[in-house]
């Protein structure tokens, strides 16, 4: 009687484990953290708001002054009622959506030109791969992130 409980428990566990590993929605919520970039010079932290992902701006050597504390403001964004705002937690990726294992259809508001370009983000080995483009995925940049623990 203990073996076939024990059995049971086992299977039961694994038959938990294998859909958690397979689950889409465990594997979509997989990015929910701090990622660094690979030259230790960035940080965002990507959340969820709904069935939508979307990235804060942690840190940035771009985004201060040459002072290194103070944040510059965000001049070049279209919107003149937001230029005077400081660049401390500004959203970076908007609107992403994961579809067959990658975050696609995103945005990604670049501060440098007030301009927002198409982003897609996908896993591998670990790493998050960031593809930037207007338009076409063929036409842009990849950048890599790597986890914080």
């Amino acid at each position: 009687m203990k073996k076939l409980f024990f059995l049971f428990i086992t299977a039961t566990f694994g038959l938990c484990h294998a859909k958690a590993q397979t689950d889409p929605k465990v594997r979509a919520d997989s990015i929910l953290r701090i990622w660094e970039t690979e030259e230790k010079g960035g940080r965002m932290q990507l959340l969820k708001a709904g069935d939508t992902y979307y990235a804060k701006m942690l840190y940035g050597r771009q985004l201060l002054e040459a002072d290194g504390k103070t944040y510059k403001k965000d001049i070049h964004n279209p919107d003149p009622a937001l230029r005077s705002r400081p660049l401390k937690d500004y959203t970076l990726i908007s609107g992403l959506v994961y579809k067959d294992g990658k975050w696609v259809n995103g945005k990604i508001y670049n501060f440098n030109d007030g301009n927002s370009y198409d982003v897609n983000l996908e896993l591998k080995d670990g790493l998050l791969y960031m593809r930037v483009f207007k338009g076409v995925p063929l036409f842009g940049k990849t950048l890599k992130w790597h986890p914080l623990p």
